[in-house]
């Protein structure tokens, strides 16, 4: 029974299926003619009998309200026919949809004829007499409209699988009636323009559930974000607005974000223009903004943050590029409007297809603790505080000096940028601009007149003013200041002069305060500024030497302080690299009664690749600056000063031995030490954290020399013991002997020993069997004539002679005209005695009136040769 029902039912669904469905059934993207055959869907009601059957084009048909399908790959036509006035007001239903997998995900529609009523751009309704609008299945209809006559064809991308094209026409239009589209079915993949390719997809953001177009973009610093507009890369919907947020939630550590918004290519940057616009000269890039953007205008506004109420960054309505955007955050809102009519954006056939805009993101990330943006929410203050110049920052510059750049985000319309510079109380600020650029941008018909034209700054678009406290010190409008731009030459490898007053600006207290103003924002005015500064310590140690003070401040003195630091003066511009050439400080330590001076050297630099050599002298032990020929002169030297211009070597240094050695101490013989630093021919990188010294000092107590060292009248014995015999030799120790002559005498010491070479080698050293040593100075300054090997005083066969230099007739007028002078110094380096006879002598008049008349005569020789 159960086997006979089962037959039946087979024979039924067998006889049933050959009589309905004689053939295959037509896909969705197919128009099923009576005779069974199928045809594209845009074939129906085209005017042709395509069926054969006459099916597809039955009396009183229409190409409207018809939903239409199709396959990948294949363009299909439609044409809607002008309505005859009895049957006005027309509307008609145009739907599309993209059925997935081989029908496609996405409807792309090219309106090659458009022609629908009229546009008035300045009308509250700009289409009268009828328009078109599209609408799509998933969103919210904008009621935007298109009409009038498109002068090209204008393609249209679906952002869901369905659109709906009306076209409502009102009253026969002055302008003939004229609607045909193609249309295709675009799959994802084949859509790259739009979402990428597969190995390099773009991120369009999340759509905002109930909107249209507004999107949420986060972490674009992973990602390929683009903001695009809708129906991106065919024309945008009318009267839409669409908000994009931007923020960058990850920020790593000790950084701070940024967003960058950009587009410089101009077939990436198509929005409507008015009619006024498209005969501008296309010779240059142009941009419209701020008072173009009319409300017939689509624009972009630019938020710094995430919300509306937050500061205006610029308002864009169209252009060739979109110039960089940048927040000072991590959030930005692009806004974007477009107008409720428009013609049909086209494409003319010398440019790029795509219709729309997209635009570049990116995320920025700057450390946390720079000047690179404005740490205020409201405002654009900046404060760059000097570090402790007596801290170790010192040698590295950090907090001292370095360079500053002007914001690297946006600055708002009408905004203010203060710099405050505050160094220590004994600071100076000195800032040198590297460079300086500010230029308004093409803005359209209006170019000629301000952006915001509302002349708050006196028609200036920029200004820049520079504060000496309260002097004003530059006040620039849309003029650069002073440049000092061959630094921007500089790099690793290459050095360049140093700025001078006339390329730099220099405060004359510890503060300076820089304010740099934008009229018009300087996303589409850009404004930007690159300057090094420094705080220059002009301290000096000691006090200024009243007797020296033409030769510069570096002349110091310590006359009431009894211990103390004393460290190369930090004041930038007394070196090569402030632009000086020879640096020359003599400081000076004054012991009152009963006291000395006790000097620590404990380190010295003399430059990174010093030429000279501190050496040993054979005679003294002391000290001595060994300079190659033709080398400079970079050294560091202590004097004793036992009488007023009389200064005698203790000890020079000249190379960068001391960085490791121990320090080097003086004890002073007299109540005076001078402690001399010289550096010639600085290069321009040279400064004090490669020229310098530091020493200490302290005043002791000890009794002074008891006796009379300067000599004076018709002659007289020295003797010297070591060690010392007497209480007055030990308070004397260290002190030279000075014998003076009266006027027209000279002098004569009678000594016993052996003179030595005054650069002692090291093998000569042997020839004298003692340690000891007298020095013989002579002249002004005083100098080493004489070198003795002392011996046994009154051995005759030992005995030597010196006369002073002006009885032989040697040593310049300006030598001779004064009394001769001899300073005696006993280097007391072993046990030993020694002594010398000096004895004032004269010479005959004749012999002094020929002595004058030879030097006349040579000097005049010497005259007629050089001139010769």
């Amino acid at each position: 029974m159960r086997s006979l029902s089962t037959w039946t039912v087979c024979f039924l669904l067998g006889y049933l299926v050959g009589t309905v469905s004689p053939g295959p059934a037509c896909r969705i993207s197919e128009f099923p003619c009576h005779n069974g055959h199928c045809i594209r869907l845009d074939r129906y009601c085209d005017g042709t009998d395509n069926c054969g059957d006459k099916s597809d084009e039955p009396m009183f048909c229409t190409v409207c309200n018809r939903t239409y399908y199709g396959d990948v790959g294949k363009t299909y036509d439609l044409q809607v026919n002008k309505p005859p006035e009895t049957r006005l007001p027309f509307l008609c239903h145009l739907t599309f949809t993209a059925n997935g997998q081989n029908h496609g995900d996405i409807v792309q529609l090219i309106f090659d004829e458009f022609k629908v009523g009229r546009y008035e751009s300045q009308g509250l309704d700009g289409c009268p007499d009828g328009y078109m609008q599209l609408s799509e299945l998933g969103r919210p209809f904008t009621g935007g409209s298109w009409c009038g006559v498109s002068s090209g064809p204008a393609a249209y991308y679906s952002e869901t699988a369905t659109v709906t094209a009306s076209v409502k026409l009102f009253a026969n239009p002055q302008s003939p009636f004229q609607f045909r589209l193609r249309f295709r079915f675009v799959s994802r993949r084949e859509a790259i323009v739009r979402f990428g390719s597969p190995a390099s997809p773009l991120e369009r953001g999340q759509v905002a559930p109930g909107t249209y177009c507004t999107r949420q973009f986060e972490e674009c610093y992973r990602k390929t974000c683009k903001l695009q507009s809708p129906n991106y890369p065919g024309m945008y919907p009318r009267n839409v607005s669409c908000y994009w947020s931007l923020r960058q939630k990850f920020v790593p550590t000790c950084k701070h974000a940024m967003i960058a918004v950009r587009q410089e290519a101009p077939h990436k940057m198509h929005m409507k223009r008015s009619i006024n616009v498209l005969g501008l000269n296309k010779t240059v890039r142009a941009l419209r903004a701020w008072r173009d953007c009319t409300g017939e205008r689509d624009h972009l506004i630019f938020y710094d943050g995430g919300s509306t109420n937050d500061p205006v960054l610029a308002k864009y309505c169209g252009g060739d590029w979109l110039p960089r955007v940048v927040s000072r955050g991590p959030e930005m809102l692009v806004a974007f409007h477009s107008s409720p009519f428009s013609i049909p954006l086209h494409s003319p056939p010398s440019q790029s297809p795509l219709r729309g805009f997209e635009l570049d993101v990116e995320i920025v990330f700057v450390d946390s603790d720079s000047l690179d943006f404005s740490h205020e929410a409201a405002g654009c203050n900046f404060e760059l505080n000097a570090t402790d110049p007596d801290g170790d920052e010192v040698w590295t510059g950090r907090g001292r000096r370095g360079e500053l750049l002007s914001t690297r985000h946006s600055l708002p319309p009408n905004t203010t940028c203060t710099y405050s510079f505050k160094g220590f109380p004994n600071d100076l600020v000195w800032i040198s601009f590297v460079s300086y650029s500010q230029r308004a941008l093409l803005v359209g018909e209006n170019a000629a007149h301000a952006l915001l034209g509302n002349g708050t700054s006196g028609n200036c678009a920029t200004k820049l003013r520079v504060w000496d406290g309260k002097v004003l010190l530059e006040d620039k409008c849309d003029e650069p200041p002073r440049l000092c731009d061959h630094t921007a030459l500089s790099n690793a490898t290459r050095f360049t002069r140093p700025c001078s007053d006339s390329e730099s600006y220099i405060s004359t207290g510890r503060n300076l305060v820089l304010q740099h103003h934008t009229e018009d924002g300087t996303a589409l005015h850009p404004a930007s500024f690159r300057l090094r500064y420094e705080f220059v310590d002009v301290r000096f140690e000691g006090e200024l030497w009243p007797s020296r003070e033409k030769k510069g401040p570096c002349y110091r003195v310590f006359r009431k302080q009894h211990v103390g630091d004393v460290f190369v003066p930090r004041n930038v511009f007394l070196y090569g690299r402030g632009g000086a050439r020879n640096l020359n400080c003599v400081y000076r330590f004054e012991a009152g009664p009963s006291e000395r001076v006790r000097l620590i050297v404990n380190n010295a630099s003399f430059g990174l690749d010093p030429t000279c050599v501190t050496g040993i002298d054979g005679h003294s032990g002391r000290s001595v600056c060994d300079h190659h020929p033709d080398s400079r002169i970079a050294e560091l030297s202590v004097w004793e000063v036992p009488w007023r211009d009389i200064k005698l070597p203790r000890g020079c240094l000249c190379d960068n031995s001391s960085l490791v050695s121990k320090p080097m101490v003086f004890l002073s013989s007299s109540r005076a030490l001078e402690l001399h630093f010289v550096a010639n021919d600085m290069n321009i990188t040279e400064d004090f954290t490669n020229l310098y010294f530091h020493a200490t000092f302290e005043l002791i107590r000890m009794v002074d020399c008891p006796r009379k060292q300067k000599l004076l009248g018709d002659g007289g014995e020295i003797r010297f013991t070591s060690p010392p015999e007497q209480r007055s030799d030990l308070l004397c120790a260290g002190l030279p002997w000075m014998i003076e002559a009266r006027a027209n005498k000279s002098l004569f010491i009678l000594s016993w020993g052996a003179f030595l070479p005054l650069k002692l080698r090291q093998d000569e050293a042997t020839r004298c069997p003692t340690q000891n040593r007298i020095l013989i100075y002579s002249g002004r300054p005083p100098k080493v004539v004489k070198a003795l090997c002392p011996a046994e005083p009154g051995s005759r066969p030992l005995a030597v002679h010196v006369f002073s230099e002006e009885w032989w007739g040697e040593g310049d007028l300006h030598t001779r005209l004064k009394p001769p002078n001899f300073l005696i110094e006993w280097v007391s380096r072993e046990s030993g005695i020694a002594a010398l006879h000096w004895l004032e002598i004269s010479r005959p008049r004749s012999s002094l009136l020929q002595q004058l008349q030879d030097y006349y005569a040579r000097s005049n020789a010497h005259l007629r040769t050089i001139v010769d």
